[in-house]
């Protein structure tokens, strides 16, 4: 019977198995999870991904000091004009682009007050730009209905919206077919375009959104020195350019109004990617870009096991030391402090036992014979002063001559005796 339901057991995990094989389709999967936290941090991370493919060393910084470093080969990218904080630092990045370097620099929108020391020294300025069209920020939202919230903030244009939802107003919005691959381009006017044309003959476009023209007197003044040797305009009646090119010495600087032309979300738009190597020379591309530190949640998450495992350890290690003792325990000191009687005695003590008792009465009859001018007398001076001293202590003769020339004292009681004649002597002159 035993071996009957083994074999059954086998027959059906061999059956199971075999209609698993048969049946099993293996396919895979591609799941967009978002920017990484290399391209959180970084925006430029495609920039210089797409540079590096192409053969170009890149490589990132964090000041302007960095112009030390660098060969007239190279080509600076600024993410902010303003990084050239003094005239200092604009004359070192000007006088490296004359020996053969290569800037791009994003124009920075100044506050009040606030100078803008390289582009001071370019001639350039920013100006609103004006009569155009931008592009609806919940246009791919609202679909064609964008237009009707012109004007309206952000929260007013949401709560219209889920409004309408509600009230089941069906949305003209069409969904695109799931193998339908969005276009890589925006939907822009061609008007809000920059053509260019390349040296073969064909041309490439560009697509700037900031909402600010540099503006240069040469643009206007055909007589203008020092001004720059190409622009482009997106529509004829704009009086300021969305980026221009200066040379200067043997290199070249670039100036733009649009400081995400490049960044990882932009990119890939239209020919952003085939301007930015053009402008690359054949040596490092260096990225001076705004530092960016990480919020401290991020830090938190970031080293959260190793903070909990440092913390483990230290306190592993504190509990060792504490449990480890040799010996029997000390006693617990006393923290009461004596009274000023116990000090006195115990420092009578000491010196005592250290047989310091005999130079203390030494010293003092010293100082007093001193004092009294009869260091060396004779035997007939000597008892001529006892009569005086003891007519002015009350002392007899015999103990104010043992006190002053007798032999020191060999007990405690004795020395304390003479030490108390010594001082009432003392008190008498």
């Amino acid at each position: 019977m035993t071996r009957v339901f083994l074999v059954a057991t086998l027959l059906i995990a061999a059956a199971a198995t075999a209609a698993f094989l048969y049946l099993f389709e293996r396919y895979s999967e591609e799941v967009d999870l978002g920017w990484g936290p290399e391209a959180r941090r970084n925006p430029y991370l495609a920039a210089e991904q797409f540079l590096a493919a192409d053969g170009l060393q890149t490589r990132r910084a964090d000041n302007i000091a960095v112009l030390n470093t660098l060969a007239p080969d190279d080509t600076l990218y600024l993410a902010s004009s303003s990084q050239a904080y003094n005239l200092k630092r604009a004359d070192e990045l000007l006088g490296w682009v004359e020996s053969g370097g290569h800037a791009i620099v994003v124009a920075h929108i100044a506050g009040d007050g606030e100078r803008d020391w390289l582009l001071d020294r370019l001639e350039v300025s920013l100006e609103e730009r004006d009569g155009i069209d931008f592009e609806h920020p919940f246009r791919e939202l609202l679909g064609e209905e964008a237009g009707e919230f012109e004007g309206k903030s952000a929260s007013e244009i949401l709560r219209e919206h889920n409004r309408r939802l509600r009230e089941g107003e069906p949305e003209e919005k069409e969904e695109p077919a799931e193998e339908e691959k969005p276009p890589r381009n925006p939907d822009v006017d061609p008007e809000d375009l920059v053509t260019l044309a390349t040296e073969d003959g064909g041309e490439y476009r560009l697509h700037f959104t900031g909402r600010h023209l540099l503006q240069h007197p040469a643009l206007e003044e055909e007589e203008a020195s020092d001004g720059p040797v190409f622009w482009a305009k997106i529509h004829r009646d704009d009086t300021g350019v969305p980026f221009m090119q200066f040379e200067r010495g043997e290199g070249l600087i670039t100036i733009v109004a649009d400081g995400g032309l490049w960044r990882s979300d932009r990119i890939g738009h239209f020919d952003h990617a085939y301007l930015l190597r053009l402008l690359a020379s054949d040596g490092d591309f260096v990225f001076l870009t705004r530092p960016r530190f990480d919020s401290l949640g991020e830090l938190a998450r970031r080293y959260a096991g190793e903070f909990f495992l440092a913390g483990a350890l230290a306190l592993l290690a504190w509990l060792l030391y504490r449990s480890r003792r040799f010996g029997p325990r000390a006693p617990e000191p006393e923290t009461a402090r004596r009274s000023l009687l116990e000090h006195i005695s115990a420092c009578g003590h000491y010196y005592w036992r250290a047989g310091h008792c005999e130079n203390l009465v030494r010293q003092q009859r010293e100082a007093l014979l001193r004092r009294l001018g009869e260091e060396r007398a004779s035997p007939p001076v000597r008892r001529k002063l006892c009569t005086q001293l003891a007519a002015q202590t009350g002392l007899d003769e015999s103990s104010i001559a043992t006190t002053l020339w007798g032999d020191p004292p060999r007990s405690e009681e004795t020395f304390t005796e003479q030490m108390r004649k010594l001082q009432q002597i003392e008190a008498a002159l």
